[in-house]
C-alpha cells in the first residue's frame, strides 16, 4: 500500500511540475527579453573594436598623413580612455590632433603628446539624468550602431624616413557608461604604410586650410580648390592657415588684408618641390556692407527693445567720442565711446520714433536719447536738462531764466548774484540742481550755502558789542565817581555859619 501511494504521489508531482513548467519558461523567456531590450547603455555583452584607419595606401618623405581612430559602434558610452596611439617617432613627427566630428559636440577631450605616442581621454558632459525619473535621461548619451571616428591625428613623415610607417593602438583604455558599466574593448586593425623615397616631390596639395574665426564652405578637402566665406563689416583682415601636405612645397597667400566691402578673393598658391607642379586655391570672401549683425537687438532695464542700426555717414557726434567696435548684448557693433565715460553712443530704433543716437550704460542697462540741445557730458557722467519734478522746489532766491553758453542755451534759474543753476538727470535717472561755472564751462551739484553760522556769529557780535558798550559806560561812570570823591576829600567845601 505504501509503495502504491508513493507511485501515485510521484506521478502527481510530475504532472504538477509539467503543468507549471510551460508558463514558468514563458515567463522567464519574456523577462530575459525585456531585460535585454530595456537594459540602458553598456551591458556586459557590449563589445567595441578600436581600429586605426587612413585614406592613404602609402606616404612620401616630408608628407603629412592623417589617421583616424575609430570605434565600430558606440553603445551609450559616456567616458573613455586613456586611448594610446603609438607611432614610430624615427619615421614621423606629430603635427595636430582633432576630435571626431560625430562626437565633438558631446565629448570634452584631453590630449597629450609624448615622443612616439598620443594619449587621449574624453567624457560626455552633456548627459543628464531626469530629476523625476532616475531611469530616464533628459539628455541621452551618444549612441551609434555604425562606425564612429573618435579622433584624428596628423603626422608628418620625416624627410630621411624609409621603409614603413607603423601606427597602432597601444592601449584601449576603459569605455563605460554613466553607471560605471564597462564595455569589452578590443584592438582592431593597425596601419603599416610604405614610405616612398623620391628624390623630388611633385605634391602641391594643402593638408590644412582654415581662416581664424571664420567658417569656410565647403569643408576643406585637399582636392577642392574653391571655397567661400563671409565676414562682418568691421573685419578688414583675416588670418589664413595654409599648410602644405609636403614640407618641401612653398605656400604663398595674397589678398587676405585690406578687405573691401563686398566680394574679395584670397589666393593661396602652392608650388611643389619640383618647381613645376602648382595648385591654386581660392577663397571668395564677402565683407558685409552692414556693421550690424542680422536681427541684433538690445533690451534696457525696463524691458523695452531697441534694434541696432548702422550709423549714418557725416552724422554729428559729441566732442571727445570716437568710433569703435564694442560687444553689446553679445553682438559686435559699431559704437562711439569716450575715455572716462561709462555710457556709449549707439544708433538705435525704438520701434516708434525715428532712428537716433542713444546713450547706453552697460552697467545699469539704461538707455536714454541723446539730445544735443539738452545734453551735458561731464568727465564721468552724462547729464540731460529735464523739467523740474513735482517733488522738487526751486532754491530760495532763484527765478526762471536762460543762459547762453555760446554752444547751447540752457534753461534754468538765476539769483541776484548771477549764479545760474539748472535741473538735470544723469544716466541712472537721478536728478539734481547743477551750478554752471561760466569760466570753466563746467557743472557741479548745487547746494545752497548754510548761513546759520554767519547769522549766529553776527548775533553774538552784536550781543558782545552791547555788553562791551555797557561795560565801557559803567567803567567811565565808576572812574568819574571815584575821582569826584577823591576831589571832594582833597578840597572840602567851607561850612556855612
Amino acid at each position: 500500500m505504501r509503495r502504491i501511494k508513493g507511485k501515485r504521489a510521484g506521478k502527481a508531482a510530475n504532472r504538477f511540475t509539467r503543468i507549471l513548467s510551460v508558463p514558468a519558461a514563458s515567463f522567464l523567456l519574456t523577462l530575459s527579453l525585456m531585460l535585454y531590450f530595456w537594459a540602458p547603455g553598456v551591458s556586459a555583452a557590449s563589445k567595441i573594436t578600436l581600429s586605426v584607419e587612413s585614406d592613404l595606401k602609402s606616404v612620401s618623405q616630408g608628407n603629412i598623413v592623417t589617421v583616424r581612430v575609430v570605434a565600430d559602434n558606440m553603445p551609450g558610452i559616456t567616458d573613455f580612455g586613456p586611448v594610446i596611439l603609438k607611432y614610430e617617432s624615427d619615421e614621423a613627427e606629430y603635427v595636430s590632433f582633432s576630435q571626431g566630428k560625430d562626437i565633438s559636440g558631446n565629448f570634452v577631450f584631453v590630449e597629450t603628446q609624448e615622443k612616439g605616442k598620443i594619449t587621449v581621454s574624453a567624457q560626455d558632459q552633456n548627459v543628464r539624468k531626469s530629476e523625476s525619473d532616475p531611469d530616464e535621461y533628459e539628455v541621452e548619451p551618444f549612441r551609434s550602431e555604425n562606425k564612429v571616428t573618435l579622433f584624428t591625428v596628423s603626422l608628418r613623415v620625416k624627410p630621411e624616413s624609409a621603409g614603413n610607417l607603423n601606427i597602432s593602438i597601444d592601449s584601449t583604455g576603459v569605455f563605460q557608461n554613466d553607471s560605471g558599466e564597462k564595455a569589452d574593448v578590443v584592438k582592431g586593425t593597425s596601419l603599416s604604410l610604405p614610405i616612398n623615397v623620391n628624390s623630388v616631390s611633385k605634391d602641391a596639395t594643402l593638408a590644412f586650410l582654415s581662416l581664424k574665426g571664420v567658417d569656410i564652405s565647403p569643408e576643406f578637402n585637399p582636392n577642392i580648390t574653391d571655397y567661400s566665406a563671409t565676414v562682418d563689416r568691421a573685419v578688414t583682415e583675416v588670418q589664413v592657415t595654409a599648410t602644405a601636405n609636403n614640407m618641401f612645397a612653398s605656400v604663398v597667400i595674397v589678398n587676405n588684408k585690406n578687405l573691401q566691402v563686398g566680394m574679395n578673393v584670397i589666393v593661396i598658391d602652392v608650388t611643389a618641390q619640383d618647381g613645376e607642379t602648382l595648385m591654386h586655391y581660392t577663397i571668395h570672401i564677402t565683407r558685409k556692407e552692414s556693421y550690424v549683425p542680422e536681427n541684433a537687438t538690445l533690451v534696457d532695464v525696463a524691458g523695452k527693445t531697441y534694434t541696432f542700426l548702422d550709423i549714418p555717414e557725416n552724422i554729428t557726434v559729441p566732442e571727445g567720442f570716437v568710433q569703435t567696435m564694442r560687444v553689446i548684448n553679445g553682438y559686435s557693433v559699431q559704437t562711439y565711446a569716450r575715455d572716462g565715460v561709462t555710457s556709449v553712443l549707439l544708433y538705435l530704433f525704438d520701434g516708434t520714433n525715428s532712428p537716433a543716437f542713444y546713450f547706453y550704460n552697460p552697467t545699469e542697462k539704461t538707455i536714454i536719447p541723446y539730445d544735443p540741445e539738452n545734453t551735458i557730458i561731464r568727465t564721468s557722467k552724462i547729464l540731460r536738462i529735464t523739467a523740474l519734478p513735482e517733488n522738487y522746489t526751486v532754491p530760495s532766491g532763484f527765478v526762471a531764466a536762460t543762459y547762453d553758453t555760446g554752444r547751447i542755451v540752457l534753461k534754468g534759474y538765476v539769483d541776484k548774484n548771477s549764479n545760474f543753476i539748472c535741473f538735470m538727470t544723469d544716466e541712472n535717472g537721478v536728478g539734481d540742481f547743477y551750478l554752471y561755472n561760466p569760466e570753466t564751462g563746467s557743472f557741479q551739484i548745487y547746494r545752497p550755502a548754510d548761513r546759520r553760522p554767519e547769522i549766529l556769529y553776527k548775533y553774538m557780535f552784536e550781543v558782545f558789542l552791547i555788553i562791551s558798550i555797557i561795560e565801557a559806560v559803567s567803567l567811565i561812570i565808576t572812574v568819574y565817581m571815584v575821582r569826584k570823591i577823591i576831589s571832594d576829600k582833597a578840597n572840602p567845601r567851607p561850612k556855612r555859619v
